[in-house]
């Protein structure tokens, strides 16, 4: 018996020194904590990555789409297929679920301070873009559900948005600015129209101190210096360097003189030195309907009239019943342009030719002698064309002094004669809408905003 007892004293003792079974278990242990934290940093990752790219595709997705919003017809249809094609070209590496879509793409007016939401091309300055959700299941849910008395989410749901504005500078522009004929009248007058390229415009200034009504023009305070008569007149004869950004300053009074001589000097007339006139001062004619109080004409005007009494020893250029007074004028200094019928796309450098359009290249410049300044001329082929600020002015309540969001829109016009004595009027041609991808003078800022 006591035998047994001893066997049972030393099983008992070799038990207690045989640690081989522990060590197994502390090992099962740790490697389970090291799994679940594995997998806890694998969900982690996947949720910060995927997030990250969410984030980074609706940034691009708004950026794309706000740099479309240059106050053109079409612009909100531009920039929700920007937003839309930036969104297709993202790389989602985080999950099996394919490309990120846009659930929403809102646009927003220039409102100051809250932007309200739009639908008109010509006031969004604004974008937001929101992603469908996405949402990733989480690994660790189910061993996290066994060892908790609550409830533990399997799926964990994520969402991306993003706003963009833009901001556009204009330079090389004269301190000018037109009420847009459109408003409240006939939809075809719009300055903005592509279409009404060629058609004759009566700038004239509307009455000082007042509101300005549809189809009146008016004088900008310049984007430097003060905004007395006599800096107006030296910004009206000559622009270099000045720039504008999305918000002008309306000039009070009609200054009829210092705006005549501002624009003379374009032409070689006027009381402003240097001069630094166009190349080519010659005038043009009217259009047929341009009398009394019309503001647009219909752009049936005669260049073959003209071309017969200025170049009676010159060979009439292609088409030239067809030329427009602006093309007229390019042909005349020898330059090439692209054009459309009346659309004209000028200088061509850098700009490959659109469809529809032909180049027009004149072999010589054939200046008629009545077109030769008599002070030294500017090297600036564009001496003659003004860019005028093109603004609604009902519904902005535009006073005659006052700042005014421009949304960027521009019209670019053609001097045809100098302003007269007697009239103190401004006739000009429509070129078309000032656009970036033609002009080296708009600057586009496109930034994301909270």
């Amino acid at each position: 018996m006591a035998r047994f007892w001893l066997s049972i004293a030393a099983v008992i003792s070799g038990f207690s020194r045989d640690r081989r079974g522990a060590a197994a278990i502390y090992v099962a242990f740790a490697g389970t904590l090291a799994l679940s934290g594995g997998v806890l940093a694998l969900d982690i990752g996947r949720v910060v990555v995927l997030r990250s790219q969410m984030q980074n595709a609706a940034d691009a997705a708004a950026l794309s789409a706000a740099a479309q919003l240059d106050g053109q017809s079409g612009a909100i249809t531009r920039g929700t297929a920007a937003a839309s094609n930036a969104i297709s070209n993202t790389t989602n590496l985080s999950d099996t679920a394919g490309a990120f879509t846009v659930q929403s793409i809102t646009f927003y007016d220039g409102t100051d301070p809250t932007p309200v939401v739009t639908t008109d091309d010509s006031e969004a300055v604004y974008v937001e873009v929101t992603l469908a959700p996405r949402t990733i299941t989480i690994f660790l849910a189910p061993a996290l559900q066994a060892v908790s008395s609550g409830a533990i989410a399997e799926q964990f749901t994520l969402e991306g948005s993003a706003r963009a504005g833009i901001s556009i500078i204009t330079c090389a522009s004269p301190p000018y600015m037109a009420c847009n004929p459109s408003e409240g009248g006939d939809p075809g007058d719009d300055l903005l129209d592509a279409d009404n390229a060629g058609r004759q415009l009566l700038t004239k200034e509307g009455a000082g101190g007042g509101s300005l009504a549809p189809g009146n023009f008016g004088l900008l305070c310049p984007s430097s210096g003060n905004c007395g008569a006599a800096s107006v007149s030296d910004a009206l004869a000559d622009d270099p360097g000045l720039c504008y950004t999305s918000t002008i300053t309306t000039s009070p009074g009609v200054q009829t003189q210092q705006a005549r001589n501002g624009i003379n000097a374009r032409l070689d007339t006027g009381n402003k030195n240097p001069k630094n006139p166009a190349q080519n001062i010659m005038s043009y004619g009217r259009d047929s309907d341009m009398s009394g109080s019309t503001i647009i004409g219909n752009g049936d005007w005669d260049p073959v009239s003209y071309w017969t009494a200025n170049h009676p020893s010159d060979a009439q250029p292609s088409d030239l019943s067809d030329y427009t007074r602006y093309q007229v004028y390019l042909y005349e200094l020898g330059e090439t342009f692209y054009r459309d019928e009346n659309k004209t796309i000028y200088p061509t450098t850098g700009i490959t030719q659109p469809s529809g359009y032909t180049t027009v290249a004149p072999a010589s410049a054939l200046i008629p002698a009545a077109g030769v300044p008599t002070s030294s001329a500017s090297s600036d082929i564009k001496r003659r064309v003004l860019k005028v600020a093109v603004l609604d002015c009902t519904a902005l309540g535009v006073q005659g002094s006052g700042e005014y969001p421009t949304y960027g829109r521009y019209v670019e016009v053609f001097l045809t004669e100098e302003v007269s004595n007697s009239q103190a009027a401004t006739y000009t041609e429509i070129i078309g809408p000032l656009l970036q991808q033609y002009s080296d003078d708009v600057h586009i800022n496109v930034q994301l905003v909270d």
